[in-house]
């Protein structure tokens, strides 16, 4: 990086770890390789996150006096994220986007909770999510909360770090106070069951990605 400032690199391939942050004057040409990847990713925040990623790595080129260039290579190029992307136009990604998750429910529209199972062992770690989810279903019924939705069990996109198996439950509701609720209920329920014990469980309120 220190060299392709300094004017030594004429060309700087690397991950989407490039495409923010770096204030390279002399950049005139950014190319973005199958820019639509994060699209098929099991997440409400896909197409936003392709957004930003999109935006934020164009506004690499150009930065100093002479104009800059930005090809996206894309097999949805219809997709409203990657059209807003390309003209840089907030608004309308906003527009669409803000409308899709109000059709399906999902935040800003309803708060979501991700609960996650980390095991060293694959199929612990399966069972264990199946565990949690009747644990979320039984607790869902005994609260007296009907309509709070789950989302899952099912593996996490990134299915593995650090030697951990990782599973997800999606937990959504209207009500912050429910969730809460519902979320001490799952938590200390399986938190008693025996088969449990090897494993870890995360609660994340709000989560910015489920992967």
């Amino acid at each position: 990086l220190d060299a392709f400032g300094r004017g030594e690199l004429d060309l700087l391939v690397g991950t989407q770890m490039i495409a923010k942050g770096h204030d390279y004057p002399g950049v005139t040409l950014v190319g973005v390789i199958h820019a639509d990847t994060g699209l098929g990713l099991p997440d409400f925040r896909a197409a936003e996150s392709t957004f930003q990623l999109l935006t934020q790595v164009a506004g690499r080129a150009g930065r100093g006096d002479k104009p800059g260039k930005v090809i996206i290579q894309t097999f949805r190029p219809n997709h409203y994220a990657v059209q807003a992307a390309a003209r840089h136009d907030y608004a309308a990604f906003f527009a669409r986007e803000i409308q899709e998750r109000q059709n399906a429910i999902y935040p800003p529209f309803r708060r979501m909770a991700n609960l996650m199972i980390e095991s060293e062992d694959p199929e612990l770690a399966q069972r264990c999510a199946g565990i949690l989810h009747r644990n979320a279903r039984e607790s869902i019924l005994s609260l007296g909360f009907e309509g709070l939705e789950t989302l899952g069990p099912s593996p996490a996109t990134i299915r593995r770090i650090k030697k951990l198996y990782r599973w997800n439950l999606g937990l959504l509701s209207k009500s912050s106070k429910r969730l809460n609720t519902l979320c001490r209920a799952v938590r200390d329920a399986y938190t008693r069951d025996a088969v449990t014990t090897k494993t870890k469980l995360k609660i994340d309120l709000d989560p910015y990605g489920m992967y």
